[in-house]
């Protein structure tokens, strides 16, 4: 479980770091959204319905900016829907919760985790 987080958490700091000082993001975003990533983690496997609903909302926001920020920036096709697509995901995870089908919103957390990966993978250094 441990691992899963630490993995969730470098993740979404990628994401954040890759949209960088061109946005409103700053470090208090960066440090909300690590907390916020815990928490669902945490939340889905103690089946808190309420909890884990918030965390995936804030979550879903992120994913819009990660998207907008690509937008602009122009000639980044394939950020775009690797941003497309992982707010496909976040919004799996979000009907799973609302379902109570817990096992399927952790299949989602991890389907999440892997796309944003991806994007990492092509983008991350390009973004430095």
């Amino acid at each position: 479980m441990h691992k899963r987080i630490i993995f969730l958490l470098g993740i979404l700091l990628l994401a954040v770091g890759a949209i960088g000082a061109e946005t409103a993001i700053d470090q208090d975003f960066m440090h909300a959204l690590e907390d916020t990533t815990k928490s669902l983690d945490s939340n889905v496997s103690q089946k808190d319905l309420k909890a884990a609903m918030a965390d995936i909302k804030e979550i879903e926001q992120a994913m819009k900016q990660v998207e907008a920020y690509y937008v602009k920036k122009g000639n980044a096709d394939d950020a775009v829907g690797f941003a497309r697509k992982s707010g496909g995901f976040a919004s799996e995870v979000e009907k799973s919760i609302a379902a109570h089908d817990f096992d399927a919103a952790s299949d989602s957390v991890s389907s999440l985790v892997h796309s944003c990966k991806s994007c990492h993978d092509v983008y991350k250094d390009k973004d430095k």
